[in-house]
């Protein structure tokens, strides 16, 4: 406990401002393991510290309507709330969370010589201003089975082919009925599993002098590649209803021999399973493009569980030092031993953390990933990009044509219409 209380104090709690006594913070939760995990630091933070901090447990279905209201009607029932890092931007343009920045950078909160900002993966911002630091994150990798694919496709081309080498229609000696898979199923994933494909191909989303680019030519070429993948019949017939579940049952039993782009979660889940297969299903980077100079160029998504600060709170100090405490290497640490991923490459390459390819391997994608630019109308942006890709994976639109119907609604939801 020494440890702890050492690693904290010179990290982000440091002597409070004069006249200042701790008071109990609320942090919101949202049912399930992520709150499970963020209620184990808060205990180990109030036995280290003996600051309380309080669990306000919400259920899962509608927590985030719930999460929006609150904050934009103003109540100060709360002063952290667990969120997604694509809430950042609508809830810090109705003033709803305060910057995190200001305790980031201040020495009385922070102290600059202990933290290193170079050993966090990433924040999350809104018009310059940091709002987050994420205790967990994710991103996508390339799933292969090692004892089918010797070398592990390192360009969508190369991809292309190993799906169709492993596609029994195209090679009836092949073992996998399907040569490739990915999360095609509209929803929260399906746009982002498009992005890492589209971005390194050269397309984007909105860019920093607010262009939007889903209908650029790297875009279409990415819709283009989609539509060649569904045209060579190398990928699930039902690909369109595949999520999360469909593609690594497909791993662990037989029927894939591919899966990119796909989310890191799933690695330790058929690690620690019962699939004959486990030990034959090995990941690495998404794959690119080669560019002239014979680099691959690759860009896998990521995103970030985070906490926010309600802008209401009457306790920001307070709760600016669990929030630091939670997203400390100690704090990271206990996130990790209850499931998640750190966020920090220190902990990434600690040797103790296994198995070692898994933490390896998200330190390589963090390095080069992106994420999904979060204005505050994310939804409909999401809800553009889910309508034309289903477009493009069962084949009732046309590629070009519905890319740029999603980005005339991008752009017009941008001039507020």
């Amino acid at each position: 406990m020494k440890g702890i209380m050492a690693l904290f104090l010179g990290i982000f709690l440091l002597p409070p401002v004069a006249g200042h006594a701790a008071e109990k913070v609320v942090v919101m939760v949202r049912t399930g393991v992520e709150a499970d995990a963020i209620r184990a630091v808060a205990q180990a933070y109030t036995k280290a510290t003996g600051r309380p901090v309080e669990m306000m447990e919400i259920g899962r279905s509608g927590y985030y309507a719930t999460l929006h209201t609150q904050m934009v009607a103003g109540t100060d029932t709360f002063d952290l709330a667990q969120a997604n890092d694509v809430d950042v931007g609508v809830l810090a343009e109705a003033k709803a969370i305060a910057p995190i920045g200001p305790y980031l950078n201040d020495p009385r909160h922070t102290d600059p010589k202990t933290f290193d900002p170079k050993d966090i993966a990433f924040t999350y911002s809104y018009k310059g201003q940091v709002y987050a630091v994420p205790f967990d994150v994710s991103t996508h990798f390339l799933y292969y089975r090692k004892d089918l694919v010797k070398t592990p496709p390192a360009t969508w081309d190369d991809y292309f082919e190993e799906a169709k080498r492993w596609t029994r229609r195209h090679n009836e000696k092949s073992p996998t009925m399907i040569g490739a898979s990915f999360t095609a199923l509209a929803g929260s994933e399906q746009p982002k599993v498009f992005y890492s494909v589209m971005w390194s191909m050269g397309g984007w989303i909105i860019d920093d002098q607010g262009r939007v680019g889903v209908d650029s030519p790297g875009a279409v070429a990415a819709g283009e590649f989609y539509a060649k993948l569904r045209d060579a019949r190398v990928l699930p017939p039902d690909i369109f209803s595949w999520g999360f579940s469909n593609v690594k049952d497909a791993l662990e039993t037989g029927i894939v021999a591919l899966a990119a782009p796909y989310w890191n979660a799933a690695y330790p889940m058929i690690k620690s399973g019962k699939s004959p297969l486990k030990d034959q299903i090995a990941i690495t980077l998404v794959p690119g493009v080669r560019k002239p100079d014979g680099t691959i160029y690759r860009t896998p998504f990521q995103q970030g569980k985070i906490l926010l600060m309600n802008n209401s709170s009457k306790r920001k100090e307070d709760a600016w030092a669990f929030y630091g405490y939670l997203t400390s290497k100690e704090g990271m640490r206990l996130m990790t031993q209850a499931g998640g991923t750190p966020s920090r490459y220190s902990l990434l390459r600690d040797p103790s953390l296994q198995p070692r390819e898994y933490f390896e391997l998200m330190e390589a994608s963090l390095k080069i990933a992106k994420g999904d630019p979060a204005p505050p109308f994310y939804l409909k942006q999401h809800e553009a990009m889910n309508e034309a890709l289903s477009k493009i994976v069962t084949g009732k639109g046309e590629v070009k044509a519905s890319l740029a119907h999603a980005a005339e609604i991008i752009r017009r939801l941008q001039q507020g219409k």
